[in-house]
C-alpha cells in the first residue's frame, strides 16, 4: 500500500507541476500582435497561440476555455497581448473583443461632385492612390459585380469614416453600397412608372443636383423636365453645357450653347448619355416623385442671392420671368 501511496503522490506532484508549467507564461515581457481571423474557432485560436508562443500548450488553452469560458465566442480582430499574460486573461481579452483600435479617417462627398472631384477627395483624404481609383473606374467586371455602369453619378455623397486598412476597392464599394440603400427596388419603380430606367433616373436626378440650389425646389426642377421629356422638348440644361465644356464657367455663352458632345441638351434631343455628377438624397427623391401637376416647362434664376427660381408655363411667362430678374 505504501508503494502505491508514493506512486500516486509522485504521479500527483508530476501533474502539479506540468500544470503548473503549462500554467505559467512562457515569455519575458514582450508584446505581440495577435491576429484571430473571422471564422477561427477556439480549437484554431489555440493553434495559433502555441504557434506564437503565447502558451505552452494548446491543450492548455482549450482546457481552460472549457472550464471558464465556453459559450463565449472569440472575437476575431488584431490583439495587442503580452507572452507573460496567462491563458485566462488572454481568453478574456479575446472574449470581450478588446481589439486594438483602428485608425480612421473622415471623408465628406459634398453632393454634386464629378468623377474626377470625388477621386481627388478620396485619394487625398484617405492616403489612396488616384491611378487605382481611375482604373477601378475602368474594370468593366468590376463595375458589373458592384451592379453600377460607372462611377459617374454612384460616388454617393455622404460622410463616411473609413478605417486607414482599407483598399481603394473597399471604400469605393461601401460608398456605392451607400447610394444603393437609396437607389432601392421602391426608387427604381418610381422611376420606371415615369419611363425612365433606374440609370436615366440617375442621370436626370444629377442635372437636378446642379441645376437646383435648394432642397424645396428639386421636386419642381425635376418636373420641369420631366414634362419636357413627356413631350419631346429638349431639356436645355445649362449644367449639361458645363459638364460637356469640362469646367465650370460662371456665365454661359451663346456661342458654348453650341459645343458639339452628346451632353449638350440645348443641341440634343433626350437625356444624356451619363450622369454629369454624383447626386444627393434629395435629387434622387425628386425625381422619383416630381412636381409635375403645375405643367411648368421652364424656369429661371432669380439672381437674388437666395438660390431660388422662377417657374413658367409658356415661353412668353418665362421671358417676363428673365426681364423681371434682369432689371
Amino acid at each position: 500500500m505504501r508503494k502505491v501511496a508514493i506512486v500516486l503522490i509522485v504521479i500527483l506532484a508530476a501533474a502539479g507541476l506540468l500544470f503548473l508549467r503549462m500554467k505559467t507564461p512562457p515569455g519575458t515581457g514582450r508584446s505581440i500582435e495577435f491576429t484571430i481571423k473571422p471564422g477561427w474557432g477556439v480549437r484554431k485560436v489555440a493553434e495559433a497561440m502555441e504557434d506564437s508562443s503565447l502558451v505552452r500548450s494548446r491543450w492548455f488553452v482549450l482546457l481552460r476555455y472549457k472550464l471558464a469560458f465556453e459559450g463565449s465566442a472569440l472575437q476575431a480582430g488584431r490583439y495587442l497581448v503580452s507572452d507573460t499574460m496567462s491563458t485566462d486573461s488572454m481568453l478574456g481579452m479575446f472574449s470581450r473583443g478588446d481589439v486594438i483600435p483602428v485608425p480612421t479617417s473622415w471623408v465628406t462627398l459634398p453632393p454634386g461632385l464629378r468623377m474626377e472631384e470625388s477621386i481627388s477627395v478620396l485619394a487625398e483624404s484617405l492616403n489612396l492612390s488616384e491611378d487605382e481609383l481611375y482604373a477601378l473606374s475602368e474594370e468593366i467586371e468590376y463595375l458589373d459585380a458592384m451592379g453600377i455602369p460607372c462611377f459617374e453619378g454612384y460616388l454617393f455623397p455622404e460622410t463616411y469614416e473609413f478605417a486607414d486598412t482599407l483598399m481603394a476597392y473597399q471604400v469605393i464599394n461601401r460608398i456605392v453600397a451607400s447610394g444603393q440603400q437609396i437607389m432601392n427596388q421602391e426608387w427604381k419603380t418610381d422611376c420606371e412608372a415615369l419611363g425612365l430606367t433606374p440609370f436615366q433616373g440617375v442621370i436626370l436626378a444629377s442635372i437636378v443636383e446642379r441645376e437646383a440650389a435648394s432642397d424645396a425646389e428639386r421636386a419642381q426642377v425635376a418636373g420641369v423636365f420631366i414634362n419636357r421629356l413627356r413631350i419631346g422638348m429638349r431639356l436645355e440644361s445649362c449644367a449639361t453645357v458645363q459638364y460637356a465644356l469640362g469646367e465650370v464657367h460662371q456665365q454661359l455663352l451663346y456661342s458654348d450653347l453650341e459645343i458639339e458632345s452628346p451632353y449638350n441638351t440645348y443641341r440634343n434631343q433626350g437625356l444624356p448619355p451619363a450622369p454629369i455628377c454624383s447626386p444627393g438624397t434629395a435629387s434622387l427623391m425628386a425625381v422619383a416623385e416630381p412636381d409635375t401637376a403645375e405643367g411648368y416647362l421652364f424656369f429661371v434664376s432669380r439672381e437674388d442671392g437666395s438660390g431660388l427660381h422662377l417657374f413658367a408655363r409658356t415661353a412668353s411667362e418665362h421671358n417676363r420671368n428673365i426681364r423681371s430678374v434682369r432689371q
